[in-house]
């Protein structure tokens, strides 16, 4: 089974990306997937709840860092942003080959070398290089200092293809992707409502389109959005709510 960590908002303000995103992972993927959304709780029982988040530039930016303690620091995991649509069986992906270092990334500017948005982690080799939950949650600006000591870094950071991380469809056609980021929280065309910066349009009509047209098969295929509340187990078989 494939281990995915997916971080999105807690109040249902992408759950349109969200659904359409997982129907196009599940079309997709030769392997069963199990699936965690990672959300912003008060719950304290919940490993996502009462974190320090102040500092974040999503809602939950910083819930990548726990995901090797999550997995108790064994195996792998796959963590992506909410907002992407893929392609290509996420098997391919689960499988890259880590040439024994804790991270693969794709290259990238943005952070100082490298884009963390999609990332492949092996569990036990992160033990050592991140602190425990307990005070990773109480430290907002654990998110920011992990970006700038893994980024650029090539004896932490496999470099991941690009065509994993396609940010904004680049210059690249659908064909030629293996998963879209909608990176640029100003052009995301379903606006979620955590973003407090000015909207615009995104520069490619065709991957607005493709957003709509992949919401619509997600919902022909039975698919039902997240609402904060509800018993989704009931619903259909997505693992939506997490741990």
């Amino acid at each position: 089974m494939i281990r995915m960590f997916i971080g999105s908002s807690s109040q249902g303000e992408d759950k349109d990306i969200e659904m359409a995103y997982e129907h196009s992972l599940r079309e997709n993927s030769s392997e069963e997937l199990d699936i965690v959304w990672m959300r912003q709780s008060d719950d304290p029982n919940s490993y996502w709840g009462c974190w320090e988040t102040h500092t974040w530039p999503t809602p939950f930016s910083g819930f990548r860092w726990g995901i090797p303690e999550y997995c108790n620091f064994e195996g792998r995991a796959i963590y992506t942003d909410c907002d992407m649509i893929n392609f290509r069986d996420i098997k391919e992906l689960w499988e890259t080959d880590l040439e024994d270092k804790p991270i693969a990334a794709r290259r990238g500017q943005r952070f100082g070398g490298h884009e963390f948005c999609v990332m492949v982690i092996d569990c036990a080799k992160m033990k050592d290089l991140i602190i425990p939950k307990e005070r990773l949650m109480k430290i907002s600006e654990s998110h920011q200092r992990y970006i700038y000591t893994f980024s650029g870094q090539s004896h932490h950071v496999k470099d991941l293809d690009p065509r994993w991380n396609v940010l904004d469809g680049e210059h690249l056609q659908f064909d030629q992707m293996y998963q879209l980021h909608f990176t640029n929280m100003a052009t995301q065309p379903w606006k979620p409502g955590w973003y407090t910066g000015n909207s615009v349009d995104h520069p490619r009509k065709d991957v607005v389109e493709l957003f709509y047209d992949k919401v619509k098969e997600a919902k022909a295929a039975g698919k039902v959005p997240y609402q904060p509340g509800k018993d989704y187990a009931t619903l259909n078989e997505y693992n939506i709510i997490g741990r």
